[in-house]
């Protein structure tokens, strides 16, 4: 009896979460020509990595080797930084805002489906003056989850960008005729 209490208020969490809105991660849905996905960039990187995962599916193949992609991901440039927000009364730092940029652009066959373009995240964070090591700890972790974020709204650009290009074309209506009607012409009359 138990069991079937904890059941059903699980269906009813489900239920609730779907009709807000939320969904489950799903993975991209490409088109067949964009199947097969070279990543470029630092192997090693979380961001490169999280790509990875997030494009791979039953039908999406992530390859080493760019000459058998069909596509390209070129993460060009990933950079991170931070600066000073806020300092007390006697100059201490109090807050601290962090930045993670990235530049990629999507190869698709020989068409460049996304320009290079750049993306950056932020995020804040207070600093303790008293914890030097906690808050490199915190700066760090901040990047981490900016690189997961960062990786989804990649992933984000891909799919519309494919949606995108696999939309069939519009094409244009026959034009319509407009007939102008001419003001009447005024007769004079004289009185002659």
């Amino acid at each position: 009896m138990h069991l079937r209490y904890k059941l059903m208020a699980w269906v009813a969490l489900l239920g609730l979460l779907s009709a807000c809105g939320f969904h489950l991660r799903r993975a991209p849905d490409l088109p067949p020509q964009m199947r097969t996905i070279y990543v470029s960039g630092n192997k090693g990187s979380d961001l490169v990595r999280y790509l990875r995962r997030n494009l791979a599916t039953d039908s999406t193949k992530i390859v080493d080797d760019p000459s058998l992609a069909s596509s390209t991901l070129d993460i060009i440039g990933v950079s991170q930084r931070s600066s000073l927000l806020a300092i007390n009364s006697s100059g201490q730092p109090l807050e601290y805002k962090v930045f993670y940029q990235v530049e990629f652009s999507l190869l698709v066959g020989n068409t460049m489906l996304i320009e290079p373009q750049t993306l950056v995240l932020t995020r804040t964070y207070n600093y303790n003056i008293t914890d030097a090591i906690g808050n490199q700890e915190q700066e760090e972790n901040l990047y981490g989850a900016m690189a997961v974020d960062m990786a989804q709204l990649i992933v984000f650009r891909i799919q519309a960008a494919a949606r995108a290009a696999t939309r069939p074309p519009v094409t244009a209506a026959a034009p319509v005729k407009a007939t102008v009607l001419a003001p009447a012409s005024a007769t004079r009359t004289s009185g002659h």
